[in-house]
């Protein structure tokens, strides 16, 4: 028996559900409002739970049900959703609640709804890898239901279907690239409503072929992965490509080892939308952390809605690029990856990740980021925290910590017809940038500079070089000597000309030593 998984795309768990309680849904300072909807009563079947959710302002990023305290599956477009298939949770009483987040990072739970399970037998091919394999394989590419128990399975371009779901019996299903072969992708979903969970995705380390974990098709829609562990990645963990839609990796670890070279790597069009990386730890790769592309400068629509949301990263190194480090300029691909999360589409969520030594940039926006939020991540041991460059737009950089790095945020200059103007930089804390804390380069224009503080590190903290008409209000800088905290410097335009800051107003920013109250 097949279930839709409009939320979830995967079987994730079975209850025979009494709703004791349905908690009402408020709002207060801003935040968005969330409903558990159901279903109540006795259900003795598959089932979808339901909330309904909207935000003061913005946009809703993502609805995550939480049975028990942990997350179940999120779902980031309208209606929210996730199916659940009796059989596959312990039977007995569980607390289901609901969170949504907002793409100011804002956030808001129900209260919890008492849910009780009982046993259900539910109907999904089973395999082992001595028994029913072949069987299980071709199902999957027809769009069936698969579980595979514990073992070791030397697979490779497995293909998914549409409607297919693919379950694990955890870390202890492992499908392992056979040693030394090459192969394009571990497994490959094509098509609508797809769903891997629960297993361990062995990618063999370095060698050949394409190297993925799991490819996402072109025209793929509904793609679900959840609890995957990707280990020894060759190249991708996941990778997505052209006009696909609602694809989602939640609450899984994928390590690179130091050779893979992206965890997520997704390059969106026009056409592409809703790809969501959430809950997921990612370390140990050469070029990203997380992707969520799309490199033509000024498209009003590309990659639309892309979401990075309390994601953990760290150690995105590339060895060959050491000497980067202390002589940027005799290495002339310097600063081209080596990133926590890129982002390039537009109308993009970047809410609450930890990223930790990624050497060149913490978080990059990149091609047509239009209306983007960076909201609220820690950011720390990096080149630079976060890099705005050309063609970042009307965007939000709010409340974030970005700890020990050379430059805090840097907006790159205005060049090949593309420059970054019209942001807000609010209430940022910047602790021992070396460097500066906000450098905003010739043609970051329009800018509105406010409320940020500047713990230790250099002065000036923020420089306006050859950039023109941004309020900069109410900035303080503190555990320092001293030192002007705010510097406008001339600089030069693309053709040579000369970049003369003016209309700049600069109010109420100061400095002090004692950083008490900051």
């Amino acid at each position: 028996m097949l279930y839709s998984l409009k939320a979830l795309g995967i079987l994730v768990a079975g209850l025979c559900i009494v709703v004791v309680a349905s908690p009402p849904a408020h709002t207060r300072g801003g935040q968005p409002t969330v409903t558990y909807l159901g279903p109540s009563g006795r259900i003795a079947r598959p089932a979808t739970l339901k909330a309904r959710a909207t935000a003061a302002s913005g946009r809703v990023v993502a609805v995550t049900f939480l049975l028990d305290g942990a997350p179940l599956g999120s779902d980031t477009t309208a209606p929210y959703t996730l199916d659940v298939n009796p059989g596959l949770l312990r039977p007995g009483p569980h607390r289901v609640r609901v969170t949504a987040v907002d793409n100011l990072g804002r956030r808001r739970s129900t209260a919890p709804a008492l849910l009780r399970t009982t046993r259900f037998r539910t109907k999904i091919l089973r395999a082992s890898p001595r028994r029913g394999l072949a069987r299980a394989l071709a199902a999957l590419r027809r769009g069936g239901a698969v579980r595979l128990g514990p073992g070791r399975y030397l697979l490779h371009d497995v293909k998914l279907g549409s409607g297919a779901r693919l379950i694990g019996a955890g870390p202890r299903t492992v499908i392992s690239a056979p040693s030394g072969s090459p192969y394009w992708a571990l497994l490959i979903a094509k098509g609508v409503n797809i769903g891997i969970s629960d297993l361990t995705l062995d990618g063999g380390g370095p060698g050949g072929g394409g190297g993925i974990a799991v490819a996402v098709f072109d025209g793929s829609s509904s793609v679900r992965l959840r609890r995957l562990h990707m280990t020894r990645v060759r190249k991708h963990g996941v990778n997505v490509w052209g006009a696909h839609a609602n694809v989602s990796v939640q609450d899984s670890l994928i390590e690179g080892g130091g050779t893979g070279h992206a965890g997520v790597f997704a390059l969106g069009s026009d056409k592409s939308h809703d790809t969501s990386v959430i809950r997921t730890r990612i370390r140990g790769f050469r070029s990203f952390g997380i992707l969520l592309a799309q490199k033509e400068f000024g498209r009003p629509a590309a990659a639309l809605h892309g979401l990075a949301l309390d994601n953990e990263i760290s150690d995105i190194r590339d060895p060959a690029r050491d000497a980067c480090t202390y002589a940027p300029h005799t290495a002339p691909k310097c600063g081209t990856n080596e990133g926590g999360i890129w982002s390039g589409g537009v109308e993009a969520a970047i809410i609450g990740n930890t990223i930790r030594r990624a050497r060149w940039d913490g978080i990059e926006t990149v091609g047509s980021s239009t209306k983007t939020t960076v909201v609220r991540n820690d950011i720390r041991g990096t080149r630079t925290g976060i890099y705005l460059e050309r063609s970042t737009n009307y965007s939000l950089i709010s409340r974030n910590v970005i700890t020990d790095v050379r430059t805090g945020i840097n907006v790159e200059w205005r060049h090949g017809g593309g420059g970054s103007s019209n942001n807000n930089f609010t209430f940022n804390r910047f602790v021992s940038a070396k460097r500066s804390g906000l450098f905003v380069d010739v043609g970051g224009d329009n800018n509105r500079i406010a409320g940020n503080v500047f713990v230790g590190g250099a002065r000036p903290a923020i420089i306006l070089q050859g950039s023109s008409d941004n309020i900069v209000r109410n900035n303080r800088g503190c555990g320092t000597d001293g030192g002007v905290l705010v510097r406008q410097q001339a600089a030069n335009h693309e053709d040579g000309g000369r970049a003369e800051p003016t209309g700049n107003r600069l109010v109420g920013n100061g400095n002090s030593r004692s950083c008490r109250g900051s």
